[in-house]
């Protein structure tokens, strides 16, 4: 198990708890809230489809399914799957600057193992802008 630092607002936390196992646990985290987000969003579909064969006027299943909080169900689902999305990228980048700065790889080196380009190693390896929505509570 390795300590980080992790910043914020100048200030800087030791992180004593593995790293990728927290990097993991965020994935999980977003992909269920992902998960959970898209199946709602079908579902609501879903009864949609059903209202329209059972006869129902697309007019009506599309009125029934925006008075139904369609347009927040999509755009719910849009925001999960958004969020899983940077927790993997922030995964990404932190296995990036590990196998670089703890094990001594090169950025080529590092790439090549994971299986990218060494551009965007390059870019997974640059400093994340300051942020303060994650670390100790």
């Amino acid at each position: 198990m390795v300590t980080r630092l992790w910043t914020c607002a100048s200030y800087e936390y030791a992180m004593t708890e593995d790293w990728f196992a927290e990097a993991v646990e965020r994935v999980d985290e977003a992909g269920r809230g992902a998960c959970l987000a898209i199946e709602t969003a079908v579902a609501a579909l879903r009864e949609g489809c059903a209202a329209r064969n059972a006869g129902r006027s697309i007019v009506d299943v599309v009125d029934e399914m925006i008075a139904a909080g369609g347009r927040e169900i999509r755009l719910s689902a849009a925001d999960a799957f958004r969020e899983y999305e940077r927790a993997i990228a922030s995964m990404r980048a932190d296995v990036v600057r590990s196998l670089v700065d703890e094990d001594g790889l090169t950025l080529t080196a590092a790439a090549q193992r994971l299986q990218i380009s060494r551009q965007a190693a390059a870019r997974l390896y640059e400093p994340v802008p300051e942020r303060c929505d994650e670390g100790p509570d």
